[in-house]
């Protein structure tokens, strides 16, 4: 083997050694910032329930019965045979009282088959008596409008 033959050898390692340290520099680089951007994680995780060795900031105790005092929502139905609340058939007016009486509003669920008609009655009573809803539904409108946030159902774009 020459000298020309063994330099140029030594030259090839040099670059290829130099070719992989820049390599490998560039792969940590990116790492670093995929890690500080995207979380301690890529989703690769063991499966399995962790031990929980956290701590509770607050713990208190309860029957879990939810007898509690605070007040419910009012849950009310809108389908196609009229109007229900928690069950049962109620005329536009009830609904207005008692969910004006449950500070916390109404949960109203709109079915697919529900007349417009009888939506807009409760939608413009509920609205006037400031009773605060929640709308949920087929048929329930898909913009947040006077104090009526309106939630499509699964799937479904807004628009």
């Amino acid at each position: 083997m020459s000298r020309g033959e063994a330099s140029q050898r030594l030259r090839r390692r040099g670059r290829i050694g130099r070719l992989l340290f820049w390599a490998f520099a560039i792969a940590a680089i990116v790492a670093v910032i995929l890690l500080a951007k995207c979380g301690g994680g890529f989703g690769l995780g063991k499966g399995g329930a962790g031990l929980g060795s956290g701590r509770a900031l607050k713990t208190e105790t309860g029957s879990g019965t939810g007898t509690g005092t605070g007040s419910a929502r009012c849950m009310v139905r809108v389908d196609g045979t009229g109007i229900t609340m928690d069950g049962k058939v109620a005329a536009v007016s009830e609904v207005v009282t008692a969910c004006k009486a449950a500070a916390a509003g109404a949960d109203v669920i709109v079915a697919g088959d529900a007349r417009q008609a009888t939506w807009e009655e409760l939608r413009a009573a509920l609205d006037a008596a400031g009773v605060a809803s929640l709308v949920r539904g087929a048929g329930a409108p898909v913009t947040v409008d006077a104090g009526v946030l309106a939630i499509p159902p699964d799937g479904q774009e807004g628009g």
